[in-house]
């Protein structure tokens, strides 16, 4: 059975444990090679990681004809560039998320993956985590009956690089991030809640910035509604003086609880009481979605996740956030 060989673009921090040992662990797939905009870097991780192949630039690794598949592992800002490279040297691709900058550049991506009949994968990985699969069986079992609302909440304290402004984060950065932790951490909620629900069907939001530490928004607030008039909302703080996390699906005869970033137990009410069930995320977050991509490649099986889909999400995330962008005269992104 054929075995996928990866090359990976960038080896910062999601690619130490959530990502890049997945490559190796996941069954007929191996990590080929590796490169990084700082080449020390590169060659680090390959040598704690055991990857036979560092690549002084990104072309030679795109390029290479021992290389089946290329993971984009960068800062949104060069997702669509490597992107469109890898689709004209006919290399599959799995690019993380948020899959591009705007929602304009993923429309770029996607045409030009038609064009060259190229695979193309974003790293919404959380589909294929059991956590969420049983979320998605119960919505659709109707456990809880018809659902009504869905509720989204997350706050976080700022963090103590935030207050660097002169050393920011590249996720704080908008030339980079596109955004900022809403891009980071909101839309792994969005996705999972058209996974969950399907595509939203309207959507309004606004954005702000509160306290001023950064030129991104830190607060973010967003009206929805889904397919069977299903209707909710999100809050996302960033500068807040606690950590909060809670996301409640409400139906006429039930709600489902969960913290979405935890371990948690997902907590299940209905008449006959509270049921939980407790699901362990495996070392390597992105390991089960690889697999359901190599899975695919190879004939036996279908990857949760679609350009599509990760698109779309892109799409609500502009329209939250366009008046802001407006405002601060972000033009690259409007």
């Amino acid at each position: 059975m054929k075995t996928i060989r990866w090359g990976m673009i960038g080896c910062g921090d999601v690619a130490e444990v959530k990502s890049g040992p997945g490559f190796y662990k996941c069954e007929n797939s191996t990590l080929q090679g590796v490169t990084s905009r700082r080449i020390e870097r590169a060659k680090n991780y390959a040598k704690r990681h055991n990857v036979p192949k560092v690549y002084n630039q990104v072309d030679e690794l795109i390029n290479d004809p021992d290389i089946d598949a290329v993971y984009i592992a960068t800062p949104p800002s060069s997702h669509k560039e490597y992107a469109l490279k890898c689709a004209r040297a006919g290399k599959i691709v799995y690019i993380e998320k948020p899959m591009a900058e705007t929602y304009k550049d993923c429309l770029e991506i996607i045409e030009e993956c038609k064009k060259t009949n190229t695979l193309t994968f974003i790293a919404y990985y959380r589909r294929a985590m059991e956590r969420f699969k049983n979320i998605k069986k119960i919505v659709e079992d109707k456990v809880i009956g018809d659902v009504r609302l869905v509720n989204v909440t997350l706050y976080k304290k700022a963090a103590k690089e935030d207050y660097d402004k002169n050393n920011l984060p590249w996720r704080l950065i908008p030339e980079i991030a596109g955004g900022g932790k809403f891009l980071d951490m909101g839309v792994h909620e969005i996705d999972i809640l058209d996974f969950i629900f399907g595509p939203f069907l309207e959507i309004e939001g606004k954005a702000s910035n509160q306290a001023g530490l950064y030129e991104v928004e830190d607060i973010v607030t967003a009206n929805w509604k889904f397919q069977n008039d299903i209707h909710g909302t999100g809050i996302w703080c960033f500068t807040s003086f606690e950590n909060y996390d809670k996301v409640e699906i409400i139906g006429d005869k039930g709600k489902i609880y969960f913290q979405f970033f935890s371990q948690n137990p997902i907590y299940v009410t209905t008449e006959e009481g509270v049921a939980q069930y407790q699901y362990k995320d495996p070392e390597h977050v992105q390991q089960p979605f690889i697999q359901s991509i190599v899975n695919e490649l190879i004939g036996n099986g279908k990857c949760p996740g679609d350009l599509e889909s990760a698109a779309r999400t892109s799409k609500v995330a502009d329209e939250i956030l366009k008046n802001y962008r407006i405002e601060k005269g972000f033009n690259k992104f409007i």
